[in-house]
């Protein structure tokens, strides 16, 4: 992709994968980069939750800046929440939630604002995210988010701008 500049260029590479991935049941791509490190969906941003809470996210070049994700982490860090940005190998997220210390993971992005990831599906690999636990902090920050959107919560970052016409 071209990572910092939303073009079409950076979705097209995500059609064939996509149409692989509705035929195996799937809603999203999820990809890599060359080391086997997560990288993003293929239209929205990916976190993985720990057992204590910290929030684990990509961080890349490659990957296209996203305001959802970025005030999801703020009002994660508001919470008192440990947020990790850095390369994370796809190992380190199966072997998090085989062991119980990875207990969720959620997409963000704008069409979906924060949507649980229950598994992971790929040729040699699957991790299934269930019980309370792996959706709880995911719902959580949505309805702060959206409550703020909406007008339900107060703004306390300045992110609402009213427009009157």
């Amino acid at each position: 992709g071209t990572g910092g500049a939303k073009t079409g260029g950076n979705y097209a590479a995500s059609l064939l994968p996509q149409s692989e991935a509705y035929e195996r049941g799937c809603q999203q791509v999820l990809f890599l980069d060359a080391s086997g490190n997560l990288e993003e969906l293929g239209g929205m941003n990916v976190v993985l939750v720990r057992k204590d809470g910290t929030l684990i996210t990509p961080e890349s070049e490659s990957i296209l800046e996203g305001i959802t994700r970025e005030s999801v982490l703020r009002l994660a860090t508001d919470r008192g929440l440990r947020v990790e940005r850095r390369g994370i190998p796809v190992a380190e997220w199966r072997d998090g939630a085989a062991s119980g210390d990875i207990v969720g993971a959620f997409a963000c992005g704008t069409a979906a604002v924060i949507v649980p990831i229950g598994r992971l599906l790929g040729e040699d690999i699957e991790i299934v995210h269930s019980g309370p636990d792996s959706e709880t902090l995911a719902r959580s920050l949505r309805e702060e988010l959206t409550g703020i959107q909406y007008g339900r919560l107060g703004d306390r970052y300045g992110w609402m701008t009213r427009l009157d016409g």
